[in-house]
């Protein structure tokens, strides 16, 4: 509860954000209807499709900036909350995922935590953009809703990183390593990182396999390139995630479709990078048994 209640705060400060900009007051005058009552509400009061449009137009101009802000510093936040209170959670879910679906092999097994992963994101999208539904929910309300379910997003990418983590044999107690893991898997997902040989670049940044895979990075010295990779990543992340953002603010029952499909997708393609960075880091010696470091 208090982690949702943080989530759903920097949600509702990200929407403040953007109300206070110097374009707000113009926005206002242009597109009430859609600023208090909501893209839904709008609709219903008779406003027209094209101020409707405009709408969304200026109230994505005006909050843009304030929103990645937002969504980048609460990213970090929700990550090593994840690895600290969820890295056990993780790893046993992993695990009676393993005994019940034990005719699974270890690859199979992973694409089921990865499609278990993303049916639930497609599930808490769907919930998250209920209020833009709501005639009279107005679009703070809205915006906040949906940068919190950005950010739970994050924290259910990482407990889903931590999970694979622990199928491949890595210890998901090993806090900055796997806090690295998940930065890093995030970044290939969003394209701001990309596996080049027996080395991973973030732009300029150069982080040797070898390295990630021994295990043996003092703990200092992981915290330094998950600061430094941070840097890079997550500003990228929070652009990309920003689009979702904003998908829920189309009207009626149309964003709650495009939230389901867009966590669903989206989780899914994290998992898809995090199986295809393991097997980097920590690849399967068989078909049937995950690689020990």
């Amino acid at each position: 509860m208090a982690l949702k209640r943080k989530l759903i705060q920097g949600g509702a400060a990200a929407a403040l954000s953007a109300a206070r900009s110097p374009r707000a007051l113009a926005v206002a005058t242009q597109a009430l209807p859609f600023l208090r009552e909501g893209m839904t509400g709008a609709v219903l009061k008779g406003s027209s499709r094209n101020t409707s449009l405009a709408g969304v137009h200026d109230v994505a101009v005006m909050g843009i900036a304030p929103l990645i802000e937002r969504i980048g510093g609460s990213m970090l936040v929700a990550i090593d909350f994840a690895v600290g209170q969820f890295a056990s959670s993780a790893a046993v879910r992993a695990d009676v995922t393993r005994v019940v679906r034990s005719e699974l092999d270890e690859r199979a097994l992973e694409r089921q935590v990865v499609r278990d992963a993303a049916w639930r994101g497609g599930a808490r999208g769907a919930v998250s953009a209920l209020p833009a539904v709501i005639p009279g929910a107005g679009t703070a309300v809205e915006l906040a809703t949906a940068v919190a379910d950005q950010l739970v997003r994050t924290v259910a990418e990482a407990r889903m990183v931590l999970a694979l983590a622990h199928l491949r044999g890595l210890d998901v107690q090993q806090t900055e390593l796997r806090r690295l893991d998940i930065l890093l898997v995030l970044g290939l997902s969003c394209g701001a990182a990309e596996i080049d040989g027996d080395i991973i670049r973030v732009h300029d940044l150069e982080i040797p396999v070898a390295e990630l895979r021994t295990g043996a990075i003092p703990a200092e010295a992981a915290f330094a390139l998950g600061t430094a990779v941070a840097t890079d990543i997550v500003t990228s992340i929070a652009r990309r995630r920003t689009a979702g953002v904003l998908l829920r603010l189309l009207p009626g029952g149309m964003s709650i479709v495009a939230a389901a499909w867009y966590d669903w997708r989206a989780t899914g393609s994290t998992g898809k990078h995090a199986v295809e960075y393991f097997d980097v880091i920590a690849p399967l010696t068989d078909a049937s048994q995950p690689a020990r470091v």
